[in-house]
């Protein structure tokens, strides 16, 4: 098959779950079909690591966002006020990228388009009869109405209720009008059903690289903990300033040598210096590879608050053998067994007391690494995990009941 898959950013390099994820569905794809990609880029890094992608796809084009600077996004936020689509949508429905969609269609047959996130919806319209599978990286009302429940300022929930009910609608729109929807775990599966009340929702889960991410062999500093992920994106701030206000006080009077070590790119607008100052946490910034700190780590904490779909960093972290305490919202949507394979716990005083637990009992710490890296082995290594994405591309190609219109 010939496969048009359209991205919001550069599938390389993988600094992100969302990134990790589509980049290597695209590189299974890519064994057994031709895949040509469309993608917006929006930071230097997303340039310089596109050119990985011309050897991986049949074809690579990029359309630059934003990289001008802010203006664009101030009045793209003046341009969402007059809209019917909320400003997630409304951000990428650019003159350029629908004039390189089209001529791409025109010059070429293809047997699917591939809308890798809701942001991109807005180009259902240009596909003109061809199957258009959309993933859902995130079931992205849900995410949305977390983080009103998790924000403290009244000004800010008021705009993001506002947002909110813009975005509901869209999506349902979206999933409706899509030939099939794919979600990252079974739970958003449910809830998309839900949403848009057709069948033609597939999950397909989040994966892991088990032979990038292995167990280290060196022994890992003690009293040590990491969190890996992207400070821009507000779940991963929310989960790590929570952490520190809540939890890690509650540690360190067990273990006073604990420490953590933050492994992902800061916001540019600054951090809470209570964060910034805290001598127990070390913030590393980007980095070009997360496993040395991984394997540093004796433990490694997922303490989301608010959050969808499934987290790649938990997939990464028991596929590196690292025992691993989350919430249940950290969690959700992945096959594994709580207390076996990981500890979950969602009340500052049990997550610290899971911590403390695995750092100070060698057992639990041994047990947890080997059954965690046994479950991502069995259920989420990528090969697998593609055949289900490639599965639900042919049925729509071929317009087979249940899977397409």
């Amino acid at each position: 098959m010939k496969i048009l898959v359209v991205t919001t950013k550069s599938p390389y390099p993988l600094y992100e779950g969302r990134a990790l994820r589509t980049y290597n569905l695209i590189k299974q794809t890519a064994r057994e079909h031709e895949v040509h990609l469309l993608s917006f880029v929006q930071t230097p890094e997303e340039v310089a690591g596109i050119g990985h992608m011309t050897s991986v796809c049949a074809s690579v084009e990029v359309v630059p966002l934003y990289m001008g600077g802010k203006g664009s996004l101030v009045w793209d936020v003046l341009r969402e006020v007059f809209s019917r689509s909320p400003l997630m949508a409304v951000k990428y429905r650019t003159g350029e990228m629908r004039y390189r969609l089209t001529m791409a269609l025109r010059g070429q047959r293809f047997d699917v388009l591939h809308l890798d996130m809701l942001h991109l919806a807005d180009y259902l319209r240009e596909a003109n009869g061809l199957p258009v599978v959309l993933v859902e990286h995130n079931v992205e009302s849900a995410l949305l109405r977390r983080r009103i429940e998790a924000e403290s300022s009244a000004l800010k929930r008021l705009y993001f209720r506002y947002q909110f009910k813009k975005l509901q609608r869209y999506e349902a729109w979206a999933c409706r009008q899509a030939d099939h929807v794919i979600a990252v775990s079974a739970h958003d599966r449910k809830q998309l059903m839900q949403m848009t009340g057709h069948e033609r929702v597939t999950a397909i889960p989040n994966g892991v690289d088990t032979e990038f991410f292995q167990p280290a062999l060196d022994q890992p500093r003690s009293c040590t903990a990491v969190f890996v992920g992207g400070l821009t994106w507000f779940p991963n701030l929310d989960a790590i300033e929570y952490f520190c206000r809540e939890i890690l006080p509650l540690i360190a009077r067990e273990l006073p040598d604990f420490e953590l070590t933050v492994v992902g790119k800061n916001p540019s607008d600054g951090l809470n210096p209570e964060l910034t100052a805290n001598p127990r946490v070390k913030l590393t910034g980007m980095v070009e590879d997360v496993r040395p700190y991984i394997a540093a780590a004796a433990v490694y904490i997922v303490p989301l608050r608010v959050g969808g779909g499934t987290r790649l960093k938990i997939l990464d972290a028991l596929a590196s053998a690292k025992a691993l305490v989350s919430t249940s919202v950290g969690c959700e949507g992945l096959d594994l067994v709580a207390g076996r394979d990981i500890l979950v716990a969602d009340e500052p005083q049990a997550f610290a007391d899971a911590v403390v637990r695995i750092l100070k009992v060698t057992k639990v710490a041994s047990d947890l690494s080997a059954h965690g890296r046994d479950a991502v082995q069995k259920r989420y290594a990528w090969p697998g995990i593609a055949g289900g994405l490639l599965d639900v591309y042919d049925a729509c190609a071929r317009r087979l009941p249940g899977y397409a219109r």
